[in-house]
């Protein structure tokens, strides 16, 4: 047990003291069967609700303040202890059922709570303090035997009071910080105070016509306190209980109401009955608005997150009918609310599909939760869907399984991309195969291309004829060739997410624009099947292979190749032996002053 700091602590001591005296001295002045057993006992209320506020470590204070009560009213010193002793046991027993059984600092927010609390802390509790008080003065002589009973029953009664109708007022003012209420909410409030008020008086006071009194009006105090308890709250409702409790107790005493005996303790008696009755159905009555309210706000919260959720949100019952459609669903399968709550979820499987239903039916009556299932539905214009969907039992207040509620999300455009994946993997597969094809092609198709220029300057006559024949056919399969070299581009789909532009085959071939060839006279050659690149020192050959090949071909001067071949450098420049144009062209260059390229 945590003690509070030693100054508040006896502050707070010396102030619970001094109230639970006042409270104590203002209940003995009512006491008509014995001068310590009183009908009306609001010290029990202080005690427990001091206790649920403070701590249990306020228990010298009750202690203290009964004995001082009881020592300067009536009664030894002997009888005083044990009064007290019975009043402490009374309020720490209390604490402890309603800590143990009651919800503790939350036992008047719900009414079952509260009526544990009405049974342990009211009729339990109060009865452990009233045997031990009657014992007390019995034995003290300070009682007789015979009257046992009926000294019980009092203080029984006055104490069961005070825990049910202070209690919860004193408790809810303290504990209860609630925001300041609006001015109409204020005014709403000070009128219903007023009506309590006004019924009080009519009631209990005799301010009504004489010709009323013999009617049942206690009645009319009923209206006034539903009204609170659903307006308002438990904090409110105990405080009308309590205001209509003082205004009848003073009526009663008067000789007014309905509860007015020739006894005045038997009036009291009947009258605590009667205001215990109000606050056992007022309070559970506001606590029950209040938890619905709580209810209302949770389900609305809940309704919005699943009306604006872009996920398809579906409840059905266990045969797969709709009962719930979200606006999620309005958006993925085009059918609206209306069309689709009360028909059965198959409306949106595919025929090929329909043995699923079954099957996770049978599951959800098992209790069991469908995670990310992958599937296929078909949407109202009959375009299908892939989903990823969820299904979950949905269960009772009693946790039986009365639904199901399944969430599909739209996961087309994942499949779309993974189809694109493994599409470009597979082409990316087929470029590498195609490239090294080329490659090991190449290698013979070079010695072709270099075995035919060197006959054509053997060959004379119609013979020589045949040679640009087999140009043309070597050009077509060199073109064939680069172009399965050179395959890292590939266009899968029109509608995919974009490829990079290696995998294009269209612009894989296309020539670049510093590589293409110059005229003698410095500007770009015109494209041909092939091209003639004649050496700087060999301008004599020029024209004579421009009249060889005719308009097949283009034929340029190669400046640079020249000036190397002249000053004995490396033809290649310098540059990376792996470009496969110069180690095509380059000794051909360097031996007979001209090569032949494909395009």
């Amino acid at each position: 047990m945590t003690w509070p700091s030693l100054s508040w602590f006896w502050w707070r001591l010396v102030a619970l003291t001094g109230v639970y005296s006042a409270a104590g001295k203002l209940g003995l002045s009512l006491a008509f069967v014995h001068a310590s057993a009183t009908a009306v006992w609001p010290p029990t209320g202080i005690a427990l609700a001091a206790l649920l506020v403070l701590g249990p470590a306020m228990w010298p204070a009750i202690f203290l303040g009964a004995f001082l009560v009881n020592v300067t009213t009536a009664g030894s010193i002997a009888s005083s202890l044990g009064i007290a002793a019975g009043n402490t046991l009374e309020a720490v027993l209390g604490f402890w059922l309603v800590q143990r059984w009651a919800g503790g600092r939350y036992v008047f927010m719900h009414a079952r709570s509260f009526f544990a609390f009405a049974l342990l802390a009211g009729g339990v509790a109060t009865a452990v303090s009233a045997t031990l008080g009657v014992t007390s003065l019995a034995l003290t002589g300070y009682a007789s035997w015979p009257r046992f009973g009926e000294i019980w029953l009092t203080w029984w009664l006055g104490d069961m009071a005070g825990a049910l109708v202070v209690t919860p007022v004193v408790f809810l003012w303290a504990t209860d910080p609630r925001k300041p209420q609006t001015r109409l909410a204020a005014l709403e409030l000070a009128l219903v105070l007023a009506s309590v008020v006004i019924v009080g008086g009519l009631v209990f006071a005799g301010l009504g016509p004489t010709s009323m009194r013999g009617y049942p009006l206690e009645f009319l105090c009923i209206p006034p306190l539903v009204f609170v308890a659903f307006r308002f709250g438990q904090r409110e409702a105990a405080t009308c209980v309590a205001l209509l409790a003082i205004l009848a107790i003073l009526g009663t005493l008067a000789g007014h109401g309905p509860f007015a005996r020739d006894s005045q303790n038997e009036s009291l008696l009947l009258l605590q009955a009667f205001l215990m009755t109000l606050t056992i159905v007022t309070i559970p009555l506001a606590a029950v608005v209040r938890e619905h309210a709580r209810t209302e706000a949770a389900l609305a919260h809940a309704a919005a997150i699943v009306a604006s959720s872009d996920d398809a949100i579906i409840a059905k019952t266990l045969d797969g009918v709709i009962t719930s459609w979200n606006d999620g669903a309005e958006r993925l399968y085009a059918y609206t609310a209306s069309e689709a709550i009360g028909r059965p979820i198959s409306f949106i499987i595919p025929r090929e599909l329909s043995h699923e239903l079954p099957a996770i039916l049978d599951q959800l009556r098992c209790g069991k939760r469908i995670e990310h299932f992958e599937t296929v539905r078909v949407a109202k214009n009959g375009r299908r869907i892939d989903v990823s969907v969820t299904v979950s039992p949905v269960r009772g207040s009693r946790n039986r399984i009365v639904g199901a509620s399944s969430i599909a999300r739209d996961i087309t455009h994942r499949k779309r991309i993974e189809a694109t994946t493994r599409e470009r993997d597979t082409l990316r597969t087929v470029a590498s195969l195609a490239a090294g094809a080329a490659h090991e092609i190449n290698n013979p198709l070079a010695v072709v291309i270099g075995q035919t220029q060197l006959l054509s300057d053997e060959v004379r006559g119609t013979a020589r004829q045949r040679i640009p024949e087999i140009l043309e056919a070597t050009d077509r399969i060199r073109a064939i060739v680069a172009r399965m070299r050179h395959v890292t581009r590939v266009e899968l789909l029109q509608e995919s997410p974009g490829l990079p532009p290696m995998l294009d085959i269209r612009r894989s071939s296309e020539l670049e624009a510093d590589d293409r060839p110059t005229a003698p006279t410095g500007e770009p050659a015109p494209t041909g099947r092939y091209l003639v690149i004649v050496a700087r020192d060999g301008p004599a050959r020029y024209e004579s292979l421009r009249s060889m090949f005719g308009p097949a071909a283009e034929v340029i001067i190669d400046r640079r190749r020249g000036e190397r071949r002249r000053s004995g450098g490396d033809p290649s420049g310098g540059r990376r032996q792996g470009s496969r144009r110069q180690h095509d062209i380059g000794g051909d260059l360097c031996t007979r002053g001209w090569a032949l390229v494909i395009r």
